[in-house]
């Protein structure tokens, strides 16, 4: 699916990623999460790099492991977003916390953070991007849901990004079933965050998850 989609992605006089912006954004980065474990690096005109973090997500305290990354791009935001109204933050980047940093996943966060600037829209949190089919092999969700962290490292990375005098909003990627879409359209998000507390909705994403609607 994404490779038919990747035509459409336009280019524009951009920093490159050597960029002063570029490398503060990074370096905000590597202050919460450590260096890269990865970068998986953007030709196109408009450079949008992923960075793939490893991090165990089970808490310190306990004996167990959860071992996964963080995926972050980095170049979203040089751009603001279209039509962002006053109480929004008119620049984004995108985290997606996954098990392993795939083709398909990378190719997934890579077309999402272009999005807004091929339809010319914006992205905050509760947005939803539905398609047409599964973007992820393994799974039968078919809707990206954008949220926004809760794990505290992450956090902190929203709160120091800045461009021009401008917030950047960091929004995690999230896949849900048709189901929980329609409930979400039908009665609000909130009952649907009260469904992942009551679920123990999982940080790192997996395409086996069921539905919980």
């Amino acid at each position: 699916m994404l490779s038919r989609l990747a035509k459409f992605v336009s280019g524009s006089n951009l920093p490159s990623p050597g960029s002063d912006l570029y490398r503060q954004r990074l370096a905000i980065y590597e202050s919460e999460l450590g260096e890269p474990e990865r970068t998986f690096t953007d030709y196109a005109e408009r450079r949008i790099d992923i960075h793939a973090f490893g991090r165990d997500f089970v808490p310190v305290c306990q004996e167990d492991s959860d071992e996964g990354y963080v995926l972050l791009t980095n170049g979203m935001s040089e751009q603001r977003m279209h039509g962002v109204p006053g109480d929004a933050k008119p620049r984004a980047e995108l985290m997606w916390y996954v098990r392993e940093p795939t083709q398909d996943v990378c190719a997934n966060l890579r077309w999402l953070a272009n999005l807004p600037f091929i339809d010319t829209t914006w992205f905050g949190f509760g947005h939803r991007v539905a398609l047409p089919w599964p973007p992820v092999a393994g799974t039968d969700f078919q809707t990206f849901l954008l949220l926004t962290p809760i794990i505290g490292p992450d956090k902190e990375i929203a709160e120091a990004l800045e461009i021009a005098g401008d917030p950047v909003e960091i929004l995690t990627v999230n896949l849900i079933s048709h189901q929980e879409l329609g409930l979400i359209k039908s009665r609000g998000l909130d009952p649907f965050l009260d469904l992942l507390d009551e679920n123990d909705y999982p940080p790192i994403f997996d395409p086996a998850r069921k539905s919980y609607v």
